[in-house]
C-alpha cells in the first residue's frame, strides 16, 4: 500500500508498507480512486494546523476491492465519509482526527461508505462534504424565499450555498475582487455579483436591497482573510451571519459588537457536514447542485509533492482533487 504522509511543516513524502489488516465483519478494503483535498489537508502542510506523520485527505471515491457485507460487492463505486462516530457524544473527521485517505487503499467501517448511483461523475462525488456543508449551513440559518444572502468569495463553497439560496427561493449575491470567479458564479444562477475591486459592496448590496439589507451574510473562512470589520452594516435587523469552513485564513476577525447587539444578530460557525452526506449525495444525483467548472486541477497521485507546494502558496478558491 502506498500512502501520501505529511511528515511535518512543507514536506510531504511517499510511504510504501504492507497493507493493513482490516476486520472485514465491521469494515471494507477500498482502491481509492479520487481523494479530495480541502484546505484543512493544506493547513496541515502549511504548518498552520499541528499534525505529523498524518495522511491527508478528508473524503474519497473508491471501488470496494473486500468486504464480507452482502450490499458492499467488489468493484462498487462508493463514497467513504470523511464522518466516523465511535460513540454518540463524539465524531472523529478523517485527515484531522486519524489518517486520511491520500494512499492507493484504504479501509473505512463499513458505516463510513456510502454507495454512489452511476451516473453521478467521479469528480462530483468528491464534492459532497462540500455539499453536506452547505446544507447544514442553510438549516442553522433557516434561509427562506425572498430574503437576501451575501456571500463572501466566489469560491467553490460559496457557489454551491449560493445554489441553494436559488433552491430554496432565496436571492444570492456573492462579493470578490476575481472577475473570473465572479463569472463562473454567474454561469451557476448566482444573478448578483459585486466585484469588491470596482465597487463599495455596502453601496451596492444597499442598492440591489433597495435599502433593506441582508437577512444572511456567510464568510468563506478558507479563502477571506480580512473582510471589513463593518460588514456587518449590511446586515438587517434579526439577521444571520455564519463562518463556514476549516479556518485556515480567517484568524482574527474584529466585528462591530454593536452591530450585533443593535440588530440582534445570530453568529453560526459551521466546519463540517455531519449528518447530511445522504442528503448531499441526493442534491448532486438529482442536479440540484451543479459542480461543473467548479474543479480548479485533477492532479496524478505521482504529483502530490507538487500539487501541495502551488496550493500552499495562494488562497484556496476551488476544489482539487487527486487521481489514485
Amino acid at each position: 500500500m502506498q500512502s501520501w504522509v505529511i511528515d511535518s511543516a512543507k514536506k510531504i513524502s511517499l510511504l510504501q508498507e504492507e497493507q493493513e489488516d482490516a476486520n472485514l465483519r465491521t469494515h471494507a478494503r477500498v482502491k481509492i480512486a479520487r481523494a479530495s483535498i480541502c484546505a484543512s489537508d493544506i493547513a496541515i502542510f502549511q504548518g498552520k494546523l499541528q499534525k505529523e506523520q498524518f495522511v491527508p485527505s478528508r473524503c474519497a471515491l473508491g471501488l470496494i476491492s473486500e468486504s464480507r457485507k452482502p450490499t458492499l460487492a467488489k468493484g462498487l463505486r462508493v463514497f467513504i465519509s470523511p464522518y466516523h462516530t465511535e460513540k454518540k457524544e463524539k465524531t472523529k473527521i478523517a485527515g484531522l482526527d486519524y489518517d486520511g485517505y491520500l494512499s492507493d487503499f484504504s479501509v473505512a467501517d463499513n458505516n463510513d461508505i456510502y454507495i454512489v448511483p452511476e451516473y453521478l461523475e467521479d469528480e462530483d462525488v468528491t464534492f459532497i462534504e462540500d455539499v453536506a456543508m452547505a446544507i447544514k449551513t442553510c438549516s442553522l440559518m433557516n434561509i427562506k424565499e425572498t430574503q437576501y444572502v451575501a456571500l463572501f468569495g466566489a469560491t467553490s463553497l460559496n457557489i454551491i450555498l449560493g445554489q441553494f439560496a436559488l433552491y430554496y427561493q432565496a436571492i444570492p449575491i456573492i462579493l470578490d475582487d476575481d472577475p473570473e470567479a465572479l463569472a463562473i458564479a454567474e454561469s451557476h444562477g448566482i444573478y448578483y455579483t459585486i466585484n469588491a475591486k470596482k465597487e463599495n459592496p455596502h453601496e451596492r448590496i444597499v442598492e440591489i436591497t433597495s435599502g433593506n439589507l441582508v437577512e444572511h451574510v456567510i464568510v468563506d473562512t478558507d479563502f477571506v482573510p480580512n473582510p471589513d470589520p463593518e460588514f456587518l452594516q449590511s446586515v438587517s435587523n434579526k439577521g444571520t451571519v455564519a463562518f463556514v469552513g476549516y479556518n485556515t485564513t480567517l484568524e482574527n476577525l474584529k466585528l462591530n459588537a454593536s452591530y450585533v447587539v443593535s440588530r440582534k444578530l445570530s453568529l453560526f460557525g459551521v466546519n463540517d457536514g455531519i449528518g447530511e452526506i445522504e442528503s448531499a449525495i441526493n442534491m448532486l444525483a438529482t442536479g440540484v447542485i451543479n459542480v461543473e467548472g467548479l474543479l480548479e486541477k485533477m492532479y496524478d497521485f505521482s504529483e502530490v509533492q507538487e500539487m501541495f507546494t502551488a496550493l500552499s502558496a495562494k488562497r484556496h478558491r476551488f476544489k482539487n482533487i487527486v487521481r489514485c
